[in-house]
């Protein structure tokens, strides 16, 4: 199942950059909108109103505030723990005019967000805001006040870059949205596989060899290459006798990541049983256990 951030900015992406108001030549643009509609209070300036509407759309209305002012809902922020100087996919930016776009993806220098009531980057429209674009600023440049950090329900933590995430998430590098970027699991691991470590890892390869090593004789390594670090992952996390590190998928390998399947399942509240258990990878786990053992996940 899709974490429920992922499916807030996978609908967040999917609304086309475009101008959505009209022009009035003795009033410039007017405010006049679907999302100003939906929200409630139309012919307004409407960014605060276009980060509600794109939650309430994709479901998680309730997690955040209905409120149309940055000041507002940036208070609201504070007074629940949900306050934050690190971007997080799904955050709510605080710009220093009043302005507020969602964070869609950061790196260790630069936030990229798309909002609504905003300008196309590099266009002259005398400051006023008429569609939906996506923007990019330095992550320390005095107009990126802070950021509003939803709690999702399923206790899922988004892409985050704090280090001391209230939500419980382990901090990243780096996230940018693509339409084919995995899941982040619970704990906020890259959904592009971006961990710190130099070593890569094949999901396919790894499960290629779950299904064959262990049937095959004994010592069969269909891929060692993609196996050894997960083995190393699991010895480390005393789940995998050293000895038993060798790169060929066998019982004790799939017994051993079937106990981590299982302890981060228990963990994270996931609820995994049967074939989410059963000792062969998924994108999810297998990312999990890279994040903490310095290996990143490819197809």
């Amino acid at each position: 199942m899709k974490a429920q951030w992922r499916t807030l900015i996978d609908h967040v992406e999917a609304v086309p950059e475009r101008i959505y108001e009209n022009w009035n030549p003795h009033g410039g643009w007017d405010n006049d909108t679907q999302w100003g509609r939906e929200f409630g209070e139309n012919l307004v300036p409407w960014c605060v109103e276009w980060a509600w509407d794109e939650y309430h759309d994709a479901g998680f209305g309730s997690i955040v505030p209905k409120v149309d002012n940055v000041v507002v809902f940036s208070n609201w922020a504070r007074s629940r723990g949900q306050w934050s100087e690190y971007p997080s996919i799904g955050a709510w930016t605080n710009f220093g005019n009043g302005h507020c776009e969602l964070v869609v993806g950061f790196d260790a220098h630069t936030v990229y967000t798309k909002g609504g009531n905003s300008a196309k980057s590099g266009a002259v429209d005398n400051g006023q805001g008429n569609g939906v674009w996506s923007h990019s600023h330095p992550r320390r440049d005095a107009y990126v006040i802070g950021y509003f950090a939803p709690r999702f329900a399923d206790g899922v933590c988004p892409p985050t870059a704090d280090p001391a995430d209230p939500r419980g998430g382990h901090p990243v590098g780096s996230w940018r949205w693509s339409p084919t970027a995995s899941p982040t699991p619970p704990g906020g691991t890259s959904g592009t596989g971006s961990g710190s470590g130099t070593v890569s890892v094949s999901l396919a390869n790894v499960i290629a060899a779950a299904k064959a090593d262990r049937p095959a004789a004994q010592g069969s390594a269909l891929h060692p290459a993609d196996v050894l670090p997960v083995e190393k992952a699991l010895a480390a996390e005393g789940l995998l006798a050293a000895g038993r590190v060798d790169g060929s998928y066998g019982s004790d390998t799939y017994a051993a990541y079937s106990a981590w399947q299982k302890a981060y399942s228990k963990l994270h509240g996931l609820g995994w049983t049967g074939e989410d258990v059963n000792g062969i990878p998924g994108r999810v786990s297998l990312q999990a256990l890279g994040s903490k053992h310095q290996f990143t996940v490819k197809d």
